[in-house]
């Protein structure tokens, strides 16, 4: 039995939507497990969607709308809630995915991890991204990331785990205070126990053998999947043969970074080094 999790429509468009596909399913008389049964998506999944904690993807939205006789109001809502979104369209599906994963493994080689960003440090990347975003556009980018990171640290969060090139910690993106803040990020983020971090080495013999941002997501009911970004675009990758030749490389990435003890005191290190500047 999948707990009812009382919604409040007006909170979000995906409270909205929530609200609106148990309505009709409890119209009909359906339970989850046989509306699931009609539409080929598991009861489990669609207690997520009814509770606001996934959102409705299009092709879900089609097939809802042709069981309850809805016309195209579920496909509508679906695509009405991807462009409310403040996140980079490429990025909504998987800042959704992390929300529900066990556990997320990522590995940085040219920019800190969203979830573990300062304001300054993610005001300095919009700014710099694109000189000519207006200015009301980089304060609801910076928002929308530092709501993200919120949300995932204050919910308790997966487990966390990243592997961060030294160039890195010692780049100074947004100048000395920015970069200083966002070093103490880290470090109180290894702290608290809400992220393991690794350094990758810039003295290292060998190359790391990824160039890119990636992120691999576990869930407790799904197989896992992995997502790769490079500057503007991104995307998901289910194919569990991908993912393995993904995952090799990030477990060679993280024995050749240093221990995450030894990661920890470089970080305070170079803490220290803007400390006595």
């Amino acid at each position: 039995m999948v707990n009812k999790k009382p919604l409040n429509p007006g909170e979000s468009p995906a409270a909205f939507c929530g609200a609106h596909m148990r309505a009709k399913r409890e119209e009909a008389g359906l339970s989850l497990e046989q509306l699931g049964t009609r539409v080929f998506t598991g009861a489990g999944y669609l207690a997520q969607i009814e509770r606001a904690e996934r959102k409705l993807q299009p092709d879900l939205a089609q097939l809802l709308d042709r069981e309850f006789g809805t016309d195209s109001f579920f496909k509508d809502l679906a695509t009405a809630i991807k462009k409310a979104s403040r996140l980079a369209e490429y990025f909504v599906d998987t800042a959704e995915l992390e929300r529900v994963a066990i556990a997320i493994l990522e590995y940085a080689p040219t920019l800190i991890p969203g979830l573990l960003q300062t304001e300054a440090y993610a005001r300095a990347l919009m700014e710099a991204g694109d000189p000519l975003r207006p200015p009301e556009k980089v304060e609801e980018m910076v928002a929308a990331r530092l709501e993200r990171s919120r949300q995932f640290f204050e919910t308790g969060g997966p487990r966390f785990w990243v592997v961060l090139h030294e160039t890195l910690i010692r780049a100074g993106t947004g100048g000395p205070a920015a970069a200083h803040e966002q070093l103490k990020r880290l470090a109180t983020a290894v702290r608290e126990k809400k992220a393991v971090i690794q350094i990758f080495p810039m003295a290292s013999a060998l190359p790391p053998p990824l160039n890119h941002m990636i992120t691999f997501l576990t869930f407790e009911d799904a197989p896992p999947m992995v997502y790769i970004e490079n500057e503007f675009s991104g995307r998901l990758i289910d194919d569990p043969e991908v993912h393995a030749r993904y995952r090799r490389s990030y477990d060679w990435l993280r024995a050749a970074a240093l221990s995450p003890e030894a990661s920890l005191a470089l970080i305070e290190s170079v803490i220290k080094e803007y400390e006595d500047q």
